[in-house]
């Protein structure tokens, strides 16, 4: 298959959902949309490397004018449906609005939330409680995938299951009147802080309401209560760090060398027909298999980088100190000290280049984006609609908070539309990830001990060094100024030296810490596999008993939430490297 890499495919979107009143005043909606598109131009101006995209049910009011003007600004339209859309349509009273409503859906994305446990096409046809809660569902839903929450609001609260006022109060505490706790954020203790955001609101009179003074103006509603009126307070470093991503995408991505890794990365999470029908799957299941290979792609990339700036750094440093140990030895010439200098300068410039282009964070980040994403892609493979945005520990969010937030933004669908059988995820994730942690494992501990040799190699040839200056003195076998003498006072510098520059590098480079951590991942995934093999025995013994068939399905998703759930758990790695940054060796 011929896979086209775009730089635009495999960016993450910042994601913009509307709520806001139906009945707007008719002399208030040129006001409301110069507003509106104040945000938007607003937004692409501060992240000019991040396409955008907004969530909008098109209902009456509010939802459509916020869309005309996103499609107007080039942002993409997304439209989740709360029901089936002939049953959506009754709400749309007159042939304009219907018409209106069919325009808007030709240019947007289209697709249709489930239905809420207990509801069925019968309950929510006409309107009652049931049709009630498909709208709260899909305000719940808008408010909990967008960065931003835009609310044409007239800040009056009100009790009303599924309006405005309940899905700005959902968007900043995580809770929705009448709305099941299986559709709010999760929370893993009662300490715990709920995956909330931003709202930005544009104030908004209605026509069955007064009048208001101040139409169009912007307030920002935060998280904790805390009320703003300026657009800057929309910004955020998770924000930023997505648009990083972008730009890094738009930068690197048009290597050939990079665009093959891309693709190869793709192929080998799916099946061979699956990749073969790549381009038949949901738009946001491509969208997210891409930025998952980026990110690899991307995290290799500044691993190589950061990797080859260390040791060129380390040999600038060794030279530093054998050119120091040359001119307070050997010889005073003004020479050697210039090259001391331009030795140190590149040494610095190296540095600063490395921490200035963020080459340790993007390495660790991007890897931990690919990793979170792995585990979503696979869920959906396997039939879970969990969220994994949902599953990452406390002590983590505040370093992973946008990768959090970016899964979020690309997991649009939390429901099951591309499940594969269970031999194929066995083999693409469970054995691939066993192997290839077994591998680096391997890896890691031979360059461990292949660097420890080095080191005690170095401080043996320090120590032989001293001995043989202290006995060529006493014995009077070697005299000042003499070669051998000066290569032993060279030895004694240089060879310690050496030593705790292999040393310094090896910490930084964690080789001992992450064997193990690889040893305990390559023991999970073996479980894993066990389990899953004889699950899938079970399910060929059992394949003409429905009942029985369907337990060992259970159970395998059930095997499949716990991996995921231990994988992202185990992702402290991210939190240990960044305790040790990597920096320059310090001298003295």
């Amino acid at each position: 298959m011929n896979n086209i890499v775009t730089p635009q495919f495999h960016k993450i979107p910042i994601t913009l959902g509307i709520t806001g009143h139906r009945d707007l005043r008719e002399e208030d909606k040129e006001i409301l949309r110069n507003s509106v598109r104040k945000i938007f131009q607003f937004i692409h101006t501060n992240y000019p490397n991040t396409p955008l995209q907004l969530f909008s049910p098109l209902a009456d009011g509010a939802d459509r004018l916020v869309a005309e003007v996103a499609l107007a600004e080039n942002v993409q339209l997304l439209v989740p449906l709360p029901m089936p859309k002939e049953l959506y349509e009754i709400d749309f009273q007159t042939p304009d609005s219907k018409q209106e409503f069919e325009q808007l859906l030709e240019k947007a994305q289209v697709f249709e939330l489930p239905l809420l446990e207990g509801n069925t096409t019968e309950t929510v046809r006409d309107y009652g409680d049931a049709r009630t809660l498909q709208y709260a569902l899909v305000g719940a839903y808008i408010a909990r995938h967008s960065h931003i929450l835009i609310a044409l609001w007239d800040g009056i609260p009100l009790d009303k299951s599924g309006g405005t006022s309940q899905v700005v109060q959902f968007k900043r505490t995580g809770d929705m009147m009448d709305l099941p706790k299986c559709y709010k954020p999760q929370q893993h203790g009662p300490l715990d802080v709920p995956d909330t955001g931003p709202i930005c609101q544009v104030v908004t009179g209605r026509e069955s309401g007064e009048p208001l003074d101040l139409v169009g103006e912007f307030k920002v509603l935060l998280p904790n209560n805390e009320d703003k009126n300026h657009l800057e307070d929309l910004l955020s470093s998770d924000l930023a760090a997505i648009n990083r991503f972008n730009h890094d995408v738009t930068k690197h991505v048009n290597c050939f060398l990079l665009q093959r890794r891309i693709i190869n990365g793709q192929k080998y999470l799916l099946s061979e027909k699956r990749w073969q029908d790549l381009l038949t799957l949901s738009p946001a299941f491509q969208t997210m298999l891409g930025v998952h290979s980026t990110a690899n792609t991307l995290a290799r990339f500044f691993q190589n980088r950061l990797r080859r700036s260390s040791i060129k750094v380390l040999w600038l440093t060794a030279a530093m100190v054998g050119l120091y140990g040359w001119y307070s030895n050997l010889e005073n010439n003004p020479t050697i000290l210039i090259g001391y200098l331009m030795l140190f300068l590149s040494a610095a410039g190296l540095g600063w280049i490395a921490k200035g282009r963020h080459y340790q964070s993007k390495r660790l980040d991007y890897r931990a984006l690919a990793g979170g994403l792995r585990v979503q892609l696979f869920w959906h493979l396997g039939g879970l609609s969990d969220s994994v945005a949902d599953y990452y520990l406390c002590k983590q969010r505040g370093e992973l908070t946008w990768i959090q937030s970016a899964i979020r933004a690309l997991n649009i669908h939390d429901w099951v539309e591309n499940q594969e059988n269970l031999e194929t995820i066995h083999q693409k994730w469970i054995v691939h990830q066993r192997e290839w942690f077994s591998k680096h494992a391997q890896r890691n501990q031979r360059k461990a001990k292949k660097w420890g040799w080095w080191k005690k190699g170095f401080f043996t040839l320090g120590v032989v060094s001293i001995v043989g200056l202290l006995v060529g003195q006493f014995t009077g076998t070697l005299q000042s100024g003499e070669m051998w003498h000066n290569l032993l006072i060279l030895l004694i510098a240089l060879a310690p030296t050496a030593g705790a520059l292999l040393h310094h590098y090896t910490e930084k480079m964690a080789f001992d810490e992450h064997a193990k951590q690889y040893e305990r991942m390559v023991a999970l995934f073996s479980r894993a596999s066990d389990e899953l093999k004889n699950i899938m025995t079970r399910l060929q013994q059992v394949k003409d008993d429905p009942i029985a068939s369907e337990a060992c399905q259970k159970a395998a998703k059930e095997l499949l939430f716990e991996l995921g759930k231990e994988v992202l758990e185990n992702g402290d790695w991210v939190l240990f490297h960044r305790k040790i940054p990597l920096e320059l060796p310090k001298m003295g």
